[in-house]
């Protein structure tokens, strides 16, 4: 569904020109004071801001770390985008652009790209941005990036023939080299700050201090509450127009977020809770944009782990397929704001095939399934009992769709007992050591199945303790060959054929049940003009985004 754009028709108090500072708006004060007082930290300092040339996003994600090298996600690849620049961006069509490359050839077999660097990028420490750090960075994504094999895995050997030179040589094709080579993965580090320990993962300036290549420096980094990012003024690229300060506050209840947007004390946050969504789009001078993110290829899906006794069986997982009411879901729950997800390639893709059978409800074929698979009634209705968790995001999204599937797999004799989590890393740690039989998560596709969809489902990524790797341990050959097959595929014709049989496969098989294909959306004030409305929003630098008072 389409969101449209709203006029300005009501005043939104702004700061007066050239005010130095913006003090703490009563929504986010409170905010911020509750969770100091849960957290026991003395409070921070309320004047924040630069007047109209701050731009303040609102989010309730909370980064471990600023680098994205070493983490995957929105919560580090919104800062990480304005603090590291990357060999490359990517457009609207998710085509690349020049960023730190100005310009790339590629050999004809497709195994050789050569970067060729802008000669006037600085660090922040004033250093010159080098071939010899872009490969450096390379190597450090490959190795320590939780899907780093499935950004770089090609990659033999980087060679810098000079300082502005990048060449980097792979055992085959990578056709997604070029996502892999965008903002969210790659970010270009100073080897002489970030290769001094054995290790980037646990380096200290991941978090503080850090030495970046974007944008954006970082001022403070207040850990969970509030990330204060100052822009570059002598920057490669033209940056003029961009706020001269970014802000990002992290207030952990979306309503909360969402309030104080309305109120113009936020200027930009994101979302995909439909109800948000709506609710924001009948605000005046607040625009909810009809696209963007594209690049994600969001996912909500019910994950099994296939070692559990109950859920091995895949008539199980079918039949739990054909007992959701996922009509009740999208078009009830969610008011039909959200498109149904039959694969696991999202369906913005272009290799999503829209021909993929459907599990619409039918509990007599699910109660069928489930006789075949040796689970009879009980003389109490019952079957068996699954236990089902959920990444604690908002009610909505999570623990409201848990309720319904308890109540749907009722309705075949299937008990359900819900396991809530206190926080995502609480949840985080079961599933990824396999503590689950079946849990709801929201994963992307990131791009490119390369990138984002093989991870999931190939046998060498079973690696417990890592999240948003294999986690359901499942393993099939066929599907690891046309994965490797797909991904190095001499033309996007062979890459297609080779997609549509792997989704093929998994939708038969089900070590994963997609069931939605979210939509994030920016939510923004009418003060803020050219939004990061591209293929990975705000996990992209902010060079044409710019504020007006």
């Amino acid at each position: 569904m389409k969101f449209t754009r709203r006029k300005n028709n009501a005043d939104r108090p702004r700061p007066l020109k050239g005010q130095a500072t913006r003090l703490l708006t009563p929504v986010i004060a409170i905010a911020a004071a509750l969770g100091l007082v849960l957290s026991g930290c003395a409070a921070p300092s309320a004047l924040v801001g630069n007047g109209d040339d701050t731009l303040i996003f609102g989010t309730g994600s909370v980064p471990r770390v600023l680098n994205p090298a070493v983490q995957s996600g929105l919560a580090t690849a919104t800062p990480g985008a304005q603090l590291f620049a990357s060999p490359v961006r990517l457009n609207s069509d998710m085509e690349p652009e020049p960023y730190l490359a100005q310009s790339w050839d590629e050999s004809k077999d497709g195994k050789t790209v050569t970067l060729h660097l802008a000669d006037d990028a600085k660090f922040h420490d004033g250093r010159p941005v080098t071939s010899e750090d872009v490969a450096f960075s390379l190597g450090v994504v490959k190795r320590e990036h939780p899907f780093g094999a499935n950004l770089f895995g090609p990659v033999t050997n980087v060679d810098t023939p000079d300082d502005q030179t990048v060449v980097i040589n792979m055992s085959r094709r990578h056709p997604a080299l070029m996502t892999a080579m965008s903002p969210p993965f790659l970010p270009v580090m100073p080897e002489h700050v970030y290769g001094t320990d054995d290790t980037v993962v646990d380096h200290p300036q991941n978090a503080h201090d850090v030495v970046g290549s974007g944008p954006y420096q970082l001022r403070n980094n207040l850990e969970g509450k509030r990330i204060v990012l100052d822009k570059v003024d002598d920057f490669f690229m033209p940056n003029e127009e961009a706020p001269q300060q970014v802000l990002i506050e992290i207030i952990s209840d979306e309503n909360t977020l969402a309030l104080a947007t309305e109120k113009g004390e936020i200027d930009m946050m994101l979302s995909n809770t439909p109800s948000i969504l709506s609710r924001m789009e009948a605000v005046d001078g607040v625009t909810v944009a009809d696209e963007g993110y594209e690049g994600l290829g969001a996912l909500t899906w019910l994950g099994f782990n296939v070692k559990s006794d109950n859920v091995s069986d895949k008539r199980v997982r079918q039949a739990i397929a054909y007992a959701i009411d996922r009509d009740y879901l999208v078009n009830k729950l969610h008011r039909g704001q959200i498109e149904p997800a039959t694969s696991p390639i999202a369906n913005g893709s272009p290799y999503f095939d829209d021909s993929l059978p459907r599990y619409d409800r039918d509990l007599d074929k699910a109660a069928d399934l489930l006789d075949d698979a040796g689970y009879p009634l009980d003389e109490h209705g019952n079957r068996f009992t699954v236990q089902l968790d959920y990444d604690p995001l908002s009610a909505e999204m999570s623990s409201s769709i848990a309720e319904t599937i308890k109540a749907n797999l009722r309705d075949v004799g299937i008990t359900v007992r819900i396991r809530s989590s206190a926080d995502e890393p609480t949840w985080g740690n079961r599933v990824a050591n396999y503590d689950y039989d079946m849990t709801l998560d929201n994963v992307w596709n990131w791009g490119d199945p390369a990138v984002g969809v093989e991870r999931t489902y190939l046998c060498d990524n079973i690696k417990k303790g890592v999240l948003w790797a294999n986690m359901s341990q499942y393993c099939n050959e066929d599907v690891d060959r046309l994965f490797k097959k797909a991904a190095a595929a001499p033309n996007e014709k062979a890459r297609t054929a080779d997609y549509a049989k792997i989704q093929k496969i998994l939708t038969d098989e089900l070590p994963v049940l997609p069931l939605e294909n979210q939509q994030y959306r920016n939510i923004y004030s009418d003060s803020v003009k050219n939004a990061p409305n591209g293929p990975f929003g705000i996990m992209s630098p902010l060079l044409d985004t710019s504020m007006e008072g």
